[in-house]
């Protein structure tokens, strides 16, 4: 066993446990991803019990809103168990939740990046990639002023963009309606991904889509998950 998956495998150990402790049930599997600067966390089966009966009432929202709190409160602990437990230093994380299928992601930012080759699928048209992209930012917000693309895997890619957010946004952040904001738009980017050429640029179906954002550095990254 590689060095790389051992601390692949002790991050999904402690991301379980932290889940499990706070939210009354773990998740069924966890799936670890470590490239350059980024640790992603692909969650699997996780829905708690008082979560249920919320979306059973419609409640999707309130239930979204509860996650994030509760993991802004959980972000030290993350962070302490990364350090100790598998030698990374993280200095940013990240997390978005699809309800309907019970899924998720936790992305973190290391400070060192890992020492890893370039991975670019060769069938993959990276310029027809990024207009396609930039085409949708500008449709859902502006033209981000740098996007940058990481394969993680065959089947997941995480994409960067930096300096996205219109005046409007930048007030509203300004008047600390950062979780207003994150709800309205996560509706708007999953609409624009699933209704994108970006499957057909990729050539594989497009499964599930996962964005944030740090308000206060003007950027976000959205994890595109695929079935190949």
């Amino acid at each position: 066993m590689t060095q790389e998956k051992t601390v692949e495998s002790i991050i999904s150990g402690f991301t379980a446990s932290i889940l499990r402790e706070h939210f009354g049930k773990g998740p069924s599997s966890v799936y670890v991803t470590i490239y350059k600067s980024f640790v992603c966390i692909q969650i699997r089966d996780f829905l708690a019990p008082m979560e249920r009966i919320l979306l059973d009432q419609n409640e999707k929202n309130r239930v979204l809103k509860t996650r994030d709190l509760l993991m802004v409160e959980l972000m030290a602990e993350f962070k302490r168990n990364f350090w100790k437990q598998a030698d990374l230093d993280v200095m940013e994380l990240y997390a978005d939740w699809n309800l309907d299928d019970h899924s998720g992601m936790i992305l973190g930012v290391l400070e060192e990046p890992k020492s890893h080759k370039l991975r670019w699928p060769e069938e993959v048209d990276e310029t027809e990639l990024r207009k396609e992209v930039i085409r949708l930012s500008i449709a859902g917000q502006k033209e981000p002023e740098e996007t940058n693309f990481f394969w993680l895997n065959d089947r997941t890619l995480l994409i960067e963009r930096i300096g996205i957010f219109t005046l409007l946004e930048k007030e509203l952040i300004k008047n600390e309606f950062q979780e207003a904001l994150k709800l309205a738009k996560r509706p708007l980017e999953y609409m624009l991904f699933a209704e994108s050429e970006v499957p057909a640029i990729v050539n594989r179906p497009l499964i599930g889509s996962y964005v944030d954002w740090d308000f206060e550095e003007d950027k976000g990254y959205a994890l595109l998950a695929f079935k190949k």
